[in-house]
């Protein structure tokens, strides 16, 4: 992941070389190594994996798989 901002709630990460804006709602779950997450699990530099739909011209993340950091 590239970039987040709090206010917007969106986060943009990189896929093929090509930045992704996707917005968080509600609705979105975030998982963090098969746990139960939350946005504040996400955080720049962080290696996440995104199920998302389209809602007009909007990327809209439904799940956030998040790397478990490595110790």
């Amino acid at each position: 992941m590239t970039a987040r901002d709090d206010a917007a709630h969106t986060f943009t990460a990189v896929r093929r070389g090509r930045p992704w804006t996707y917005h968080v709602t509600d609705k979105t779950r975030f998982v963090v190594g098969g746990a139960q997450g939350s946005w504040g699990d996400v955080r720049v530099g962080t290696v996440v994996q995104v199920r998302w739909h389209r809602a007009g011209s909007q990327r809209v993340a439904e799940i956030v798989g998040i790397r478990a950091g490595r110790n």
